[in-house]
């Protein structure tokens, strides 16, 4: 009698366990029916990460571009390009840090902008930026700790044309974004505005040495507006504002080596920015 009771019990959990079964592939085959591959993939590389003017940390945030990415769409509500506006007064640049390599270090040098406002040098790139000494107005020191004590109200970057002729367009975007989300962290206060790699002559695109490509600077310029556009970041357009008819940048807007500005083209940088500031 008791082993008819054991049989009973044991069918009974096979019905239960076959119709669980039954109901989960029924369920299953419902969602994949109406769920794309795609959809399924997307699904998977969803991040947490953070949005600017937050205080929080974590390791991926401060060591790469990955701890920054965020879910499409702009809880900022930014709209990048930055449009143009109503000229600024040129004092709003008394305000402003300006970081970059050597064309960013022309500002300065030109006397366009103040030199205590330019965290530049001549040989810094996106693969030094996170450890070259740099002389600053607070001491010799690396750009982010200048930017740390400087507290501007806006920060422009501009990374990309030192290393442009030996690294590809993504290893200088994982250098630059993981630069800003650094960045974003120091200064949470702080208006941060990626500026677009800008364009070379038609003479830089063909050099025997060291060529530059503007389709590469173009591609570097797009993956830094999808991140800005991610993370809610301002990105300016200076690149299209340099390029002629034919998308590089004028023979007479560079130095010889068709890179570098003249000053006249740093006066239309100029100009660009006090004529596209967000808010």
């Amino acid at each position: 009698m008791e082993k008819k009771k054991i049989r009973k019990v044991r069918y009974r959990l096979s019905i239960v366990f076959f119709g669980t079964v039954l109901i989960f592939g029924l369920m299953f085959y419902r969602y994949m029916k109406n769920t794309s591959l795609e959809d399924v993939l997307s699904e998977s590389r969803t991040i947490t990460v953070f949005h600017e003017n937050t205080s929080q940390k974590g390791e991926d945030s401060e060591d790469g571009a990955e701890g920054a990415q965020t879910e499409p769409g702009n809880s900022a509500g930014i709209i990048n390009p930055v449009p143009e506006s109503e000229a600024v007064d040129s004092s709003y640049l008394d305000s402003c840090a300006f970081i970059g390599d050597n064309i960013t270090y022309g500002l300065s040098s030109y006397g366009i902008v103040p030199g205590s406002n330019v965290l530049a040098s001549a040989s810094l790139s996106v693969s030094k930026i996170d450890s070259a000494q740099i002389d600053t107005a607070y001491g010799t020191m690396t750009v982010l700790e200048a930017v740390t004590e400087m507290k501007p109200e806006n920060i422009y970057v501009m990374l990309g044309s030192n290393g442009a002729a030996y690294m590809s367009s993504s290893e200088i975007y994982l250098g630059c974004s993981s630069f800003v989300n650094k960045l974003r962290i120091a200064c949470p206060d702080s208006k941060i505005y990626v500026v677009s790699t800008p364009p070379v002559t038609e003479e830089k695109e063909n050099s025997a040495e060291s060529p530059v490509k503007n389709s590469d600077l173009d591609d570097l310029n797009a993956q830094l507006l999808e991140y800005c556009n991610s993370n809610g970041i301002y990105y300016l357009d200076l690149s299209s504002a340099l390029k002629d008819e034919n998308g590089r940048l004028p023979k007479d807007s560079a130095e010889n080596d068709g890179i570098h500005f003249k000053k006249s083209t740093y006066e239309t940088f100029i100009n660009y920015i006090l004529t596209h500031t967000a808010g």
